[in-house]
């Protein structure tokens, strides 16, 4: 791995931080041409590009030789070791002023993934999870529900534009039928997060970029839930569908949104 462990993740946690005060303090100051489109409700900011350009340039001044994968400027060197970042996840929340959007930035080696950072600065949460160490939101141990009841359960329903509107909507019937609640959000770490600490019991979209999940997937698996997604490299190339939750009702969400 290189480098000590915690001291990469002391790293990761200020840069998040760091990026998030940037992004706030464009937001305040954003000039006419401040969003671009691209597609319908698909926007990307001049914060999005340039939070991006912070933490890659971060990156590559203390682990230049390792790989990175960014939303906006995709990926970028090779090896085991890659860094997986979303500079705002929930760019349309961000714009808007709602809180339900993330700094998101992830650590992989070996095969899997190591460090996970979250920054929520409208929100005041800074959230994040080495392997094997726990989670942790604002210095506190977080730890998934223990809510095993489905007619007592939140679902945390993402919708992808690249699964067919009438499946989403068919998914929403068999949430409400099945007795569960759901709830969108409009971004993917949040609703992941919102998992981890206990405020829902799942999250399940049918598709997802690595960069919108990698860092708040491990958060989740190490406040004690768990998730079913494709395997890294596949994830890492192409997107996966992602089912997270508490670990309590695993079978009958799967039920819910259909995985056999």
């Amino acid at each position: 791995m290189g480098y000590d462990i915690a001291e990469r993740l002391e790293f990761t946690k200020d840069l998040a931080s760091e990026a998030a005060a940037l992004a706030l303090a464009l937001r305040q100051n954003k000039s006419d041409d401040f969003v671009q489109s691209k597609g319908i409700q698909d926007f990307v900011t001049f914060a999005d590009c340039e939070v991006e350009k912070l933490i890659r340039n971060r990156i590559a001044a203390r682990f230049g030789d390792e790989a990175f994968l960014g939303e906006e400027d995709g990926r970028t060197g090779e090896g085991g070791d890659i860094w997986v970042v979303d500079p705002i996840d929930g760019t349309t929340n961000y714009m808007h002023g709602f809180a339900d959007w993330a700094v998101s930035i992830a650590w992989c080696s070996a095969g899997e993934i190591q460090l996970g950072v979250l920054a929520l600065p409208d929100s005041n949460c800074l959230a994040w999870a080495q392997k094997g160490q726990g989670a942790f939101l604002n210095d506190q141990r977080i730890t998934v529900s223990e809510v095993d009841q489905i007619e007592q359960s939140i679902l945390m329903l993402g919708r992808s534009a690249r699964a067919p509107l009438a499946d989403y909507l068919t998914l929403i019937e068999r949430t409400i039928t099945s007795g569960s609640e759901y709830r969108r959000n409009g971004a993917a770490a949040a609703g992941l997060l919102a998992v981890a600490r206990g405020q829902a019991e799942a999250y399940y979209e049918a598709h997802l970029n690595a960069w919108d999940a990698f860092a708040a997937l491990l958060i989740l698996s190490e406040a004690g839930g768990r998730y079913d997604v494709d395997g890294l490299e596949d994830f890492l190339s192409q997107g996966s569908r992602v089912l997270a939750d508490n670990g309590r009702m695993t079978d009958a969400l799967r039920k819910i949104v259909r995985i056999d």
